[in-house]
């Protein structure tokens, strides 16, 4: 589909909610640091993503853009990063500590110790969608991990603390809404049809039982 027929068909709007669903016989520890209020479980750092063959044709050309991403109290923060090819990472150290970020993900693996005060800067050029993020970790802090999504389109997004999202401008068809937290190792998609002028409104809760399928390299 050519640029000119998005135009002629009009864009309209993605938006909803993600919820956060506990379940006592599998239990999450680390929900607390993203669901601010387990009453209404407002999933926070929730990768929402558009997916379709061939979208990226459809996406204006990008503007590269600088994100940044720290290593304070032996966390990554944010732990998750949703930014488009091109776009440029720069990871800090706030701690005493000497830390390090590595990956072996994304065809352009890396690892660099980071003092504190310095930064490392890397620009990732392949998109691997929702299937294939880059991991990072420390060499030095095995509980510290981090994930970086990359797209070749502008229709994805991070929920907010109220689980929130929205997507504007998306041209007109059919797509597969792709949800993904990696920290909780959840997924799932719906079918949705964005309509001209029109806003599509969602609202998707995530179990333990929605569980991001393993790599083939993982255990």
């Amino acid at each position: 589909m050519a640029l000119s027929r998005v135009a002629a068909g009009g864009t309209g709007t993605v938006e909803g909610i993600i919820k956060y669903l506990p379940d006592s016989k599998r239990p999450w520890r680390f929900s607390r640091y993203y669901i601010q209020n387990p009453k209404n479980g407002f999933l926070a750092e929730t990768v929402v993503a558009l997916e379709r063959p061939g979208l990226s044709f459809l996406a204006s050309a990008p503007s590269p853009t600088k994100h940044t991403m720290d290593q304070v109290n032996f966390q990554f923060v944010p732990e998750t990063l949703a930014i488009r090819a091109g776009d440029t990472v720069l990871i800090s150290n706030s701690d005493d500590a000497l830390h390090n970020v590595m990956t072996s993900d994304g065809g352009e693996p890396f690892n660099v110790n980071v003092v504190k005060g310095k930064e490392f800067a890397h620009t990732f050029n392949q998109a691997g969608g929702l299937e294939r993020p880059i991991r990072l970790g420390c060499v030095f802090h095995g509980a510290m991990r981090a994930w970086i999504y990359v797209f070749d389109h502008p229709w994805f997004q991070l929920t907010r603390k109220d689980g929130r999202f929205r997507l504007e401008n998306v041209p007109v068809g059919e797509y597969t809404l792709g949800v993904v937290h990696p920290a909780g190792k959840l997924r799932q998609s719906r079918q949705i049809k964005v309509k001209a002028n029109e806003t599509t409104s969602l609202e998707i809760s995530l179990s333990p039982g929605d569980l991001i399928a393993p790599k083939a390299n993982e255990n």
